[in-house]
């Protein structure tokens, strides 16, 4: 079996500004990828309909995989920083080989707001959690909408 990392991407809105930090733990036996995510991510056993925590995307790293998860509203944002301006996606450009070289964190914040901005004009129920946030969701929701794996070209 291999070793599993979760890593928890947080958002929130700082200074009218998307902002965004990282949490990482091991995924101990016994417990569940979903479960570990709302620990990492400081959030109790129970679900809020206003809190959406969704598994963006995995990769392998330095032997172990990791699951990333986006977590929104972060309930602590004050160690937030803000959204780089210009965050990509990578890709490894060879199609027989998909995983890329490298992948630094920002690039999977520009996945995971991609991501999340599609889930947030189609999924019913995170539609409706964005209710409750709307200057966070707005800022997500300015991405453009893709899901995973789709490159959009940009200029």
């Amino acid at each position: 079996m291999h070793d599993v990392q979760i890593e928890v991407v947080l958002l929130s809105v700082s200074r009218g500004r998307l902002a965004w930090r990282v949490v990482r733990g091991d995924l101990p036996g016994g417990v569940g990828p979903d479960v570990r995510a709302r620990e990492l991510a400081g959030l109790g056993a129970g679900g809020t309909v206003d809190v959406v925590v969704h598994s963006t995307s995995w990769r392998p790293a330095s032997g172990r995989l990791v699951l990333t998860y986006a977590v929104l509203p972060d309930p602590d944002p004050s160690a937030a920083r803000p959204v780089p301006a210009g965050v990509r996606i990578v890709c490894s450009g060879d199609v027989a080989a998909p995983t890329p070289p490298a992948v630094d964190v920002e690039h999977v914040l520009a996945h995971a707001l991609r991501h999340l901005s599609l889930v947030g004009r189609t999924s019913p129920d995170v539609v409706a959690a964005t209710a409750a946030h709307p200057l966070l969701w707005n800022a997500v929701l300015a991405h453009a909408p893709d899901v995973a794996g789709e490159l959009v070209t940009q200029r």
